[in-house]
């Protein structure tokens, strides 16, 4: 039980963490994203509960602050966490340089952890607010980071067939908009 424990604890002091990426005060954001990029160095072991724990959910944060106004279509939005597109054009890009960056890196260091993990990030429809977040992105450095993670979400992975990365993503959605449409049916 002091596994689960110490696991229980750890997620509760990372969801707080998390909550202040939204925080009014700049240098706290930064603060945040330096420490969330710190924990992503070392989560080869761990990115599994990073990425796909109940508790925790980091992806969906990682993309918030870098997630703009711009209005995505529904292709774009399929698989897509709601919070990273309901805002619309209220929603605000993450102002401060370093924060963008900090995050970025995080997606990169979780990009390098293998390729579950990677499959995990493009079910997250990572790559349209990369692609959105690169297009206005001034700060080369902050650019060049989007594109080294881009480079590994648009590849395909090893022993696969050209295209399959981006055929995975659209066989999962069509299956899940296939069941849920199954399910609706069967409701009285």
């Amino acid at each position: 039980t002091d596994t689960t424990t110490s696991s229980t604890s750890t997620s509760s002091v990372l969801q707080a963490l998390l909550g202040q990426l939204r925080h009014a005060n700049p240098i706290r954001r930064r603060g945040i994203a330096g420490t969330i990029k710190n924990c992503c160095l070392d989560a080869k072991d761990s990115a599994w509960w990073l990425l796909q724990g109940e508790e925790v959910k980091l992806l969906k944060h990682l993309l918030y602050p870098l997630a703009g106004p711009e209005d995505l279509d529904l292709e774009e939005r399929k698989g897509m966490d709601v919070d990273l597109w309901m805002e619309g054009p209220d929603k605000v890009r993450e102002p401060d340089t370093l924060t963008r960056l900090y995050l970025v890196e995080s997606i990169l260091l979780l990009c390098a952890t293998g390729r579950n993990s990677r499959e995990t990030i493009r079910l997250g429809r990572t790559y349209v607010i990369l692609k959105l977040a690169d297009m206005v992105e001034e700060e080369e450095e902050v650019s060049e980071r989007i594109n080294e993670c881009v480079q590994y979400l648009r590849r395909d992975e090893e022993g696969t067939t050209e295209g399959s990365s981006d055929q995975m993503i659209q066989e999962a959605f069509d299956s899940s908009n296939n069941s849920s449409k199954t399910k609706l049916l069967a409701l009285p």
